[in-house]
């Protein structure tokens, strides 16, 4: 009967301890938790702008094309040459943005080839 008893204080003390004071080894020291590091670097989003830019102007190219087609099909002369007119005006914006597309990715190109100091410095990202 002593041994029984014996054994559920035992039982009973074993399992009314906090997890914590159970543990016969001491905790691990955490190791410092170190920031997530972003997706995109600073100098990495020259090339989303530079998509970015390249699908506004593919947009803009397709709208000018659009635009051309509808003018050859119209009969009345003014209103020709106002389609024609928006026409040329969608395509050169369509340009300028393909031009800046490219401006965008070979700058960012530029920053990637770099070595890590020389990018920071010539990154036009401002760091708080």
């Amino acid at each position: 009967m002593a041994s029984s008893r014996l054994v559920a204080t035992v039982l009973l003390l074993t399992f009314a301890m906090p997890a914590g004071a159970r543990a016969a080894e001491p905790s691990a020291v955490d190791a410092p938790v170190r920031a997530p590091t972003p997706v995109l670097h600073g100098h990495r989003y020259a090339f989303v702008a530079g998509g970015v830019l390249a699908l506004g102007g593919l947009g803009l190219g397709f709208f000018a094309q659009g635009e051309a087609r509808r003018a050859q099909s119209l009969e009345s002369a003014h209103d020709a040459r106002v389609t024609l007119d928006r026409a040329r005006t969608a395509a050169a914006s369509a340009n300028l943005l393909y031009a800046t597309a490219g401006a965008a990715v070979l700058y960012g190109l530029v920053l990637e080839l770099l070595p890590q100091p020389a990018a920071d410095a010539a990154s036009l990202t401002y760091h708080f």
